[in-house]
């Protein structure tokens, strides 16, 4: 049996998924024991070359053709069903795994019995490091983030992820999450949990896994040693879906996110104190123009 299960998900992302593919076939530990990880493309009905081409990268990867696009969640579910190694890495298909990334992970799980998720250090195409992990939501972070109040000086420090943005990804260290283009999941964590939650299309769906991993007492860790190369975010999903459609995928699944992990309640009062920032602004507007009027008026009749 293999050590860990690679799945990529591809749709209509042949060349990237080819780089990816023979980015882990060209790993030290892959070439000394070809075995060592079974590579599953779980392809979402794409239109281009990609299971041929994925076929000809990793002679002994398994594709899995779905017929049409089930989604990101819906297409990892679908690979893992298929993956026989006690340690998942879901990785997109505009990665590029770096030397050690299997190997290290497979060493870590073996002595962490405890840890249940991890994420890798992902590098920008210019070898700078990217945002690899995260903090999950509070009402007000939600606030700051979304209204991008939380990039005003007085209410940085409050801002989703502070904490982490001095962070030199150097060291170990326990996370709430981490980013999906590079995740590793215990099989029969990601088993008892049944998966990721498939209603989430596109985006999130590593973050709701995450916070109900968090719910049962998981730990999810960051993992240095574990590098992987990462093109600019959003890349390839601007390519497919446009700039639009990954905002609009992106807000339906934060809103999903919320609602599903924090209630009606809570997500309504957000977007209620959202929609009252404009009222704000719009009253500051207002007393500034007859403010101005009122002092131009003094001038002039003074």
């Amino acid at each position: 049996m293999s050590a860990i299960s690679v799945i990529v998900v591809s749709y209509d992302a042949a060349d990237e998924l080819e780089e990816c593919l023979r980015s882990i076939a060209g790993l030290p530990e892959v070439k000394a024991d070809p075995a060592f990880a079974q590579v599953i493309v779980s392809d979402n009905g794409s239109s281009d070359d990609s299971v041929a081409r994925a076929k000809a990268a990793y002679p002994g990867v398994t594709v899995i053709e779905n017929g049409q696009n089930f989604g990101f969640a819906k297409a990892c579910n679908i690979g893992a069903r298929a993956a026989s190694a006690p340690v998942l890495l879901f990785l997109n298909p505009d990665a590029r795994a770096q030397p050690g990334l299997l190997a290290n992970a497979v060493t870590y799980f073996d002595a962490h019995p405890d840890v249940s998720m991890a994420g890798a250090k992902l590098l920008n195409e210019d070898g700078s490091v990217a945002p690899s992990c995260g903090e999950f939501d509070t009402w007000w972070q939600a606030f700051l983030r979304s209204s991008a109040w939380g990039e005003l000086p007085w209410f940085r420090a409050q801002s989703n992820g502070y904490a982490l943005r001095n962070f030199d990804y150097s060291t170990e260290r326990d996370v709430d999450l981490v980013v999906g283009a590079a995740m590793f999941i215990r099989a029969d964590a990601f088993a008892r949990l049944g998966g990721f939650d498939e209603r989430f299309f596109l985006y999130h769906e590593e973050i709701d896994f995450a916070h109900r991993l968090r719910d049962q007492g998981g730990r999810v860790v960051f993992l240095p040693q574990c590098v992987a190369m990462h093109k600019s975010e959003q890349g390839g999903s601007r390519k497919r879906w446009g700039r639009l459609g990954v905002l609009n995928w992106r807000q339906r699944s934060r809103r999903l996110y919320w609602i599903k992990h924090h209630g009606l309640a809570w997500y309504w009062s957000l977007s209620a104190a959202l929609v009252a920032r404009y009222v704000l602004y719009a009253a500051i507007f207002v007393a500034l123009v007859l403010a101005v009027r009122a002092g131009v008026h003094a001038l002039v009749h003074g």
